[in-house]
């Protein structure tokens, strides 16, 4: 057997090498990947994409706080000055009196205090597919039932994917986002702590599809009824397409907000995003 030169040999690893870096090379890095390492017994959000086209990320899709105690659920004690943004220069924003208040205007221009979590959480049933044990307050989740109900008797098939989330959780999920992205990236599609409104308890991400947190969901059986028909049981889209400027993010045909039946309908009429909707009814501030 002929003896292959020290050289020779270097070059034969070298190409090796790139040639497996070439095989295993992915369309796209997910600046995301592993984040559930930080987040125990919860799993990863979903892939952001490669591009700047349609198909994105959720900005508040997340693993959900699962610390459920009655100690501290629904408390409206006054806000620390920390309460509405913590380190991140949210200090002066008006801080939501009352998140209870299924109109309450959370916007980037707002904020829900730290100590605020809804009294009346229930558990969504495990008929209805939820991603893992997930929560929703007791109005929400009753019209969230019959809204199940109604789509699957016309043969949709929804999966719900997230509900409630804390205060906490929502922090350090955007700090993760600021420090892979940039700040300024993140906040397009991540909620800021005391801005999501999964915070409120009546926020609902919906999936079953392969276009799960994309613009894609809006063009399947599940996004298309949804679309048409989930005003009529007081879900209303948060972040519509081509929007980004008036809510603050991306395309999301996936969230939802239950605001009440004859409040989303009256929102569905209007033809505006949810934010200018709310923006017409009373906010009450601290």
């Amino acid at each position: 057997m002929p003896i292959i030169s020290l050289y020779r040999l270097r070059l034969l690893i070298a190409a090796a090498a790139l040639l497996l870096a070439v095989i295993t090379l992915p369309g796209c890095s997910d600046p995301r990947e592993n984040f559930a390492e930080s987040l125990p017994t919860e799993e990863a959000d979903p892939a952001l994409p490669c591009s700047s086209g349609e198909e994105k990320a959720d900005p508040d899709e997340a693993p959900d706080d699962l610390q459920l105690s009655t100690g501290d659920a629904g408390t409206s004690e006054t806000p620390s000055s920390k309460d509405s943004a913590g380190s991140d220069g949210q200090n002066s924003l008006p801080v939501i009196s009352d998140g209870d208040y299924l109109l309450a205007l959370v916007t980037k221009e707002t904020a829900l205090s730290r100590t605020y979590k809804p009294a009346d959480l229930k558990p969504i049933p495990a008929s209805m597919f939820p991603a893992r044990e997930l929560y929703l307050r007791e109005e929400a989740l009753a019209y969230l039932i019959a809204l199940w109900q109604a789509a699957e008797a016309d043969g949709v098939i929804l999966h719900i994917l997230s509900a409630y989330r804390s205060y906490d959780y929502q922090a350090g999920l955007f700090q993760s986002y600021a420090d892979r992205h940039g700040e300024e990236e993140a906040n397009r599609f991540s909620a800021r702590p005391g801005q999501s409104e999964h915070q409120l308890g009546t926020a609902v991400d919906f999936g079953g599809t392969a276009f799960d947190f994309k613009a894609g969901f809006a063009q399947t059986p599940q996004g298309r009824w949804l679309a048409e028909n989930a005003h009529r049981f007081g879900f209303a889209m948060s972040y519509p397409e081509g929007k980004e400027e008036v809510t603050g993010y991306i395309f999301e045909p996936w969230h939802y907000r239950y605001i009440g039946v004859e409040e989303a309908e009256a929102w569905k009429v209007s033809g505006v995003t949810l934010k200018e909707y709310l923006q017409s009814k009373p906010q009450y501030y601290k």
